[in-house]
């Protein structure tokens, strides 16, 4: 029994998928970079408070407790754990589209 042949995209067609392919990549490149430099910015606020919460752990100043407690107004957003876990997971992750 003879399957027919789906005729193939002609170089015309490859090229536009190839450019449409690009230019979704180029968009995930750029939320990708969003969230590294946003991921960056999170681990870089938590060094800065744990290098406070072990300076005022060992100066016997101030405890750490009313030291974060004072800091808790500084407007920093807390770490979004669902929104890493997928990240993590590669659900935003964008799906192959063969032509």
């Amino acid at each position: 029994m003879k399957i027919a042949e789906e005729p193939s995209p002609s170089l015309g067609q490859t090229l536009e998928w190839l450019r449409k392919e690009l230019s979704e990549m180029q968009i995930q490149d750029q939320s990708l970079l969003l969230t590294l430099r946003h991921l960056h910015s999170v681990l870089e606020e938590l060094r800065a408070d744990s290098a406070h919460w072990e300076d005022a752990r060992s100066s016997g100043g101030t405890s750490p407790i009313r030291a974060r407690a004072g800091s808790e107004g500084r407007g920093c957003q807390p770490v979004c754990s669902r929104g890493l876990a997928q990240l993590l997971r590669g659900e935003d992750s964008r799906r192959s589209s063969l032509p």
